[in-house]
């Protein structure tokens, strides 16, 4: 089970997950998979990595 996970909805769908076991931001819709470059998925991965430490150096975990 992923200690943090991040997911982002449109009109109630996942559209995106990141969790710390992947440690990817990840599609889940074709939508936004055929849509965007890696360049994009690669950014959001960065950001989301540096959420979740700093998430858990507040949790001290």
């Amino acid at each position: 089970v992923p200690q943090f996970v991040t997911v982002g909805y449109v009109d109630g769908e996942v559209f995106v997950r990141y969790d710390s076991e992947t440690r990817r931001m990840e599609p889940r819709v074709d939508w936004i998979a055929d849509n965007v470059d890696q360049q994009y998925w690669n950014g959001e991965t960065a950001k989301l990595r540096g959420a979740e430490q700093i998430f858990r150096m507040n949790l001290d975990i």
